[in-house]
């Protein structure tokens, strides 16, 4: 079988999760290349995939319209159908049997107006299904309890498709019609015929879940680097902070994190890409990594600062870690809303410590590492994530599904 992975590549999760796929339906013989617009497209070639650069949405404007919520920015009709081109012109060319989906909602339909094979990864909040909106009642109130929150929960969630809908993908429904393809409604453009929810129930539950749809559990990153350098350096009478700035970047904490030294941790960085901070100025006790195995580093470690993603978020909580979320936009803040709700952790917004400082990361970490229920919490709650075998899982149904009958 051969299968183009395709993904915006300008977030390392979404290109990750459709790589660990990849790999284990590469170790069942068949073939996969991956297409996409982006930095992370490098991670895939490095594990020996041929990868191809398609015309996207810039990084900066990912960046602009997420944190300005203005995400209609994201899709002017005359990009679309410039992307919607390449992606034809790619599909034409290489003949895939299935195209493998990782939020780019243009290659459903390219596909689909090919009569090609799709499927999907993703995440529950970026689909109609989810129970808990991105502005939720209940994590207002932190009590999803409170009478009639599951109500108000409901219209949100109506509320929120429906603008997506109308504001975000009218263009990409408007050129479906033009090619003789059904409308989608909101989140649609970002499922497909096999739709993998790389989450579990109960961190993001649905509604219901739609036909040809299933949880995989997370599937996130499980690189073959070495344990980075410092593991060895670590003074195992101080706290270890594992922080990852992820794709977006929170650059704007490293000038802080002596901070965090003089408050008695150490802090491993994940930076994503070299050169983010001069090295001469790296405080002692701040060790700066491009990428880092996760599975040999977490064991070390204490408690994990990120953006909110939800493949940090999955690493942190599968080692039975707490978090420090610092969000940069709405999708993130929904993951650490989830965490507070929970008791796994604390979260804020980045706005939040551009205008008062850094001061509330501090307390934040301070608080997580002192009170021992948030960790005991976070190992409890690990044990949800043994059932699931995530890349597995999906190359299994992939196969299945692509059987001959």
């Amino acid at each position: 079988m051969k299968v183009i992975a395709i993904a915006n590549a300008h977030a390392l999760a979404h290109v990750s999760r459709l790589l660990e796929v990849a790999k284990v339906l590469r170790s069942r013989r068949h073939d996969v290349m991956f297409a996409g617009y982006g930095k992370y497209l490098e991670v895939a070639a490095r594990d020996g995939f041929a990868v191809r650069e398609l015309a996207y949405v810039s990084v900066e404007q990912v960046v602009s319209a997420v944190r300005s919520q203005r995400l209609w920015e994201l899709y002017p009709r005359s990009r679309i159908q410039e992307y919607i081109a390449a992606e034809i012109a790619l599909f034409e060319e290489e003949r895939p049997d299935l195209v493998l989906i990782d939020n780019r909602p243009t290659a459903r339909t390219s596909a689909e107006h090919l009569g090609l094979a799709t499927a999907a990864v993703l995440n529950v909040h970026m689909s109609n299904y989810r129970q808990i909106p991105f502005f939720s009642m209940g994590n207002v109130l932190g009590d999803g309890s409170f009478p009639g929150v599951s109500v108000l929960d409901r219209i949100e969630n109506a509320i929120e498709c429906t603008a997506y809908d109308q504001l975000v993908m009218r263009g990409l429904n408007a050129i479906r019609r033009e090619i003789g393809l059904p409308r989608l409604y909101a989140y649609e453009h970002e499922q497909a015929a096999l739709t993998f929810f790389a989450d579990i129930p109960e961190f993001n539950p649905v509604r219901r879940l739609p036909d040809g749809a299933s949880y995989v559990g997370p599937v996130t990153w499980h690189n073959s680097l070495p344990a980075p350098r410092c593991v060895s350096e670590l003074d195992s009478r101080r706290p270890t902070v594992y922080l990852s700035l992820g794709s977006e970047g929170l650059a704007d904490l490293l000038p802080q994190l002596g901070r965090l030294v003089r408050e008695g941790m150490q802090v491993v960085v994940a930076t994503g890409a070299p050169d983010v901070f001069p090295p001469e100025v790296v405080p002692d006790a701040v060790f700066l990594e491009q990428y880092v195995n996760v599975d040999l580093l977490l064991p070390h470690c204490d408690a994990v600062c990120c953006h909110g993603g939800n493949g940090t978020l999955y690493q942190a909580l599968q080692a039975g870690l707490p978090v420090v979320v610092v969000a940069t936009h709405q999708e993130q803040a929904y993951g650490g809303k989830r965490l507070e709700r929970l008791g796994l952790g604390r979260s804020m917004m980045l706005k939040r410590v551009q205008s008062d400082g850094f001061e509330p990361v501090v307390a934040a970490l301070r608080h997580v590492l002192a009170d021992g229920g948030y960790r005991t919490r976070a190992r409890g709650f690990s044990g949800h994530f043994a059932r699931y075998r995530g890349a597995e899982a999906i190359a299994d149904a992939i196969e299945t599904a692509r059987r001959p009958r």
